[in-house]
């Protein structure tokens, strides 16, 4: 980005003083108006963004600065291990392709697009994004919860709930599920398992969420960091020169608070200061993991069959090599009973790694064919849901 800045500036002081030759004369209100003066201003700019989202991505990929500062809401990271594919341990293959170059591996563990999963996850300005996809599937999993409680005759004790996130990236989805109070006062003890091929994503999910306890822990300064979200966008459509240097701060707001809420509101008794007092409440923190590995290859596995009550995916379900693959492994890891959930919000756009390209309709009989009960089945084709801010000129 800035190379190509500084050539195309170089290109425009040589452009102007050809063709303008009394660019000398013009005063200064004129010069401003000159493309090489915009250019070089933004080229001054776009390199202080960078060197900021530079500091950002080491923060998140190489830890705090001090070593003995550590998270009480990322439980662990667990890496899968690696099995070939005629190994007994698997159920299913690899979706037929057998040059492993076709799945979607590439382009992932860039420091660009932890920025952009960053500004998507965890900053205000992806808020009305997060409402309509994570939100939607975190009022759909309690409104489940409730109706499960609701319907029952006997009373429920409080029990376990076992949730996997697949495609979780940044962990926002898992985080905002391992820390819901409303399914804590259902009585519901959710144990979240975030899931994601990226060692990347893992180790900025850590780093994000070790911020969160720090703030937590340090009540009277939130620690929040300066993001430029759109600085590496392509320069195409682009209306307004300045949006592109917008920032934004993040953790956002909402998750800071949200895990305040958790943290007071889950213990039955957090007013006293004693050492017991904070063990018990120590208990009663999220109780959120993540584990890295090739979803296809890490659950397929019998050792996680009926492992899950609940499966929650969003814009996931389209980056499968074969769709039929995550079909069945997710009918695979939910438990044999009639409360077993998969929640999936997403579009069907098939990335580039995808040899079936079915169509809503024809993913609905899929669906059917293989043994879902669909309860709900909503498209909406007027909305048009903003992948990474509501609010960015740049198209996608």
């Amino acid at each position: 980005m800035i190379q190509s800045l500084e050539v195309e500036l170089e290109l425009c002081i040589k452009t102007e003083k050809c063709l303008l030759r009394d660019i000398s004369q013009l005063d200064n209100c004129n010069n401003s108006l000159l493309l090489s003066e915009k250019y070089r201003s933004k080229s001054n700019i776009t390199k202080q963004c960078f060197d900021t989202n530079y500091q950002l991505v080491q923060r998140l990929l190489l830890g705090p600065s001090t070593v003995d500062s550590t998270s009480d809401l990322l439980q662990n990271i667990q890496f899968a291990t690696s099995t070939s594919d005629n190994s007994q341990d698997l159920m299913l293959g690899n979706g037929g392709v057998t040059n492993t170059k076709q799945k979607e591996i590439d382009g992932y563990d860039t420091a660009q697009q932890v920025i952009h999963h960053t500004s998507r996850d965890w900053t205000s300005g992806s808020k009305s994004c997060r409402e309509a996809t994570n939100g939607w599937i975190v009022n759909a999993l309690v409104e489940n919860i409730s109706t499960t409680i609701s319907s029952s005759s006997s009373t429920i004790d409080r029990r376990e709930l076992r949730v996997l996130v697949p495609g979780a990236g940044l962990g926002r989805l898992a985080y905002d599920i391992a820390t819901s109070t409303k399914l804590h006062d259902y009585g519901v003890d959710v144990h979240v398992e975030a899931n994601d091929s990226s060692v990347t994503m893992a180790y900025a999910t850590q780093s994000v969420l070790e911020i969160i306890s720090s703030s937590q822990q340090q009540q009277q300064k939130k620690q929040q960091y300066v993001i430029y979200p759109f600085i590496s966008d392509p320069t195409r459509n682009e209306v307004d020169s300045k949006k592109r240097f917008e920032y934004e701060m993040f953790p956002d707001n909402d998750a800071l608070d949200s895990y305040q809420r958790y943290y007071y509101g889950s213990s039955s008794d957090n007013n006293n200061n004693t050492n017991e007092d904070t063990a018990n409440t120590n208990t009663l923190l999220p109780n959120l993991s993540y584990t890295v590995g090739d979803f296809v290859s890490t659950y397929s596995q019998h050792i996680k069959q009926s492992q899950y009550d609940i499966i929650t995916t969003s814009f996931f379900l389209d980056t499968a090599t074969n769709i039929y693959e995550y079909i069945m492994i997710m009918k695979h890891l939910l438990k044999q009973q009639s409360s077993s959930l998969w929640i999936n919000c997403g579009p069907v756009q098939w990335h580039p790694c995808a040899l079936l390209h079915p169509t809503v309709d024809e993913l609905y009989d899929m669906l059917v064919v293989c043994g879902f009960e669909l309860i709900s089945w909503e498209v909406d084709d007027n909305e048009v849901v903003a992948y990474r801010h509501p609010y960015s000129i740049f198209p996608y």
